[in-house]
Parts: C-alpha cells; structure tokens; sequence
C-alpha cells in the first residue's frame, strides 16, 4: 500500500463517556470531528449550555449537547445558518419535539 492511500484513510474515532453519559470536551470535540473554536462558539452563542463540572472539578458535557452541536454544526456548514440562527433554529426544533411528544399520545386515542 503506498502513502497515498494511506493518508485518504479516515478513521472515525469515538469517545467513551465518563459518568451518566457525559463527556469532557476534548472527547466531545473528537467524537464530532470538531475543533475546540467550533465548541467555543456554540457555548458563546448558547447553542449549548454551559458544561456541568464532574469529578475533580473537570467540565462535562451531556449527551444531549453532544447531540445539539451535532445538528448545530450540519446547520451551520450543510445549509449555510450563521450560529445565532442556529441556536433559534435548535430551539425551535426542540419545542416541535416537545410538541409532537405530547400530542402524539392524543391522537393514538382516536
């Protein structure tokens, strides 16, 4: 195999999350294949919450942020939204899942 295929390998690499499912943010950064400036930026523009501190006084993040800068992130490069759109848009999503959660189980009665 020569060096050229070598370097167009991609390996996913996945992170394993520390206690109840969260993740420092080094962790999270890798698991997304993100810099540590895009997890700055969806802290800034509160597309995420800020990370709870864990054993040792070490920040973590939840699963579900992971999962918001995921979207945030295909937001922003797939469809061209600058970050405060994202975070209007995620939370607008938020609240159609919340929604669609409730009336879900009134619709099955009918």
């Amino acid at each position: 195999m020569d060096s050229s295929n070598e370097m167009n390998k991609i390996e996913r690499v996945e992170a394993e999350p520390i206690s109840g499912g969260r993740l420092r943010a080094e962790d999270l950064c890798v698991s997304l294949g993100i810099g540590r400036e895009i997890l700055e930026i969806c802290l800034r523009w509160e597309v995420i919450d800020a990370p709870e501190p864990g054993a040792g006084g070490i920040p973590l993040f939840s699963e579900a942020a992971m999962e918001r800068v995921r979207r945030g992130v295909r937001l922003h490069y797939d469809l061209g939204i600058n970050w405060a759109g994202v975070a209007v848009v995620l939370d607008l999503l938020d609240r159609m899942e919340a929604l669609e959660r409730e009336m879900h189980p009134r619709f099955e009665d009918i």
